[in-house]
């Protein structure tokens, strides 16, 4: 099985691919166009990605975006919303990018692959963070912490990795006030995963709690 992982438009655009769940090639569409943090269609990248397998698009069997545009665009536009009219100019400004690029990520993935609609998934924003820490570790099982600017709506989240599956435990959504709202995030993280390690009869469960301790003390 062929996958193909692109990330773009927003900084630095990249593409990977996987066969049978082994990485085959992966690239930066930087260091083919030479543009610093280069946020376009990674088209290169792409190009870099399907040579080195030695496929064309129509050899994958999937096309997997790096996040849920609509979710995103959601986000937006109420944070516009609660903020208007001091956002106004923002706002019209991202609306460009989005009315061009954003809003037509399938049917540039389709035109560009030659791929149908039905091979075409979203990952959410998280976990796709999550699953690039976590499946090319040296680890079977571990607890997992993600922590960005803001994906869809969440900011930050806790997981735990078991073997090729990541089940999420809490999401933390946009904050106001976003490094308190880190600062703040943290302390919560590790309240809950150590309370529930401690309280848990699963020994995974204990010793990713206890690493997870350690890591951030």
């Amino acid at each position: 099985m062929n996958i193909l992982g692109i990330s773009c438009y927003y900084h630095d655009a990249a593409a990977v691919l996987l066969r049978d769940g082994v990485l085959v090639a992966a690239g930066e569409e930087e260091r083919f166009s030479r543009i610093k943090h280069d946020y376009g269609y990674p088209r290169k990248a792409i190009q870099f990605c399907l040579d080195s397998a030695g496929v064309s698009g129509q050899d994958l069997d999937y096309v997997v975006f790096f996040e849920k545009p609509f979710r995103k665009l959601d986000r937006i536009l109420m944070s516009v919303l609660q903020t208007y009219p001091q956002s106004w100019k923002v706002f019209r400004e991202s609306m460009i990018s989005w009315m061009i690029d954003k809003l037509w990520v399938a049917t540039t993935l389709q035109s560009e692959l030659g791929v149908s609609k039905d091979k075409i998934l979203f990952s959410e924003h998280h976990l796709s963070h999550a699953a690039s820490a976590f499946y090319p570790s040296p680890f079977d099982e571990a607890a997992i912490m993600t922590m960005d600017g803001v994906g869809e709506w969440a900011t930050s989240s806790l997981a735990v990795g078991e073997g090729n599956k990541i089940r999420f435990l809490e999401f933390f959504e946009m904050l106001r006030d976003r490094r308190l709202g880190h600062v703040k995030l943290g302390s919560q993280l590790f309240d809950r995963t150590c309370r529930d390690s401690q309280h848990s009869d699963d020994a995974s469960s204990r010793r990713m709690g206890d690493g997870f301790k350690n890591s951030i003390l």
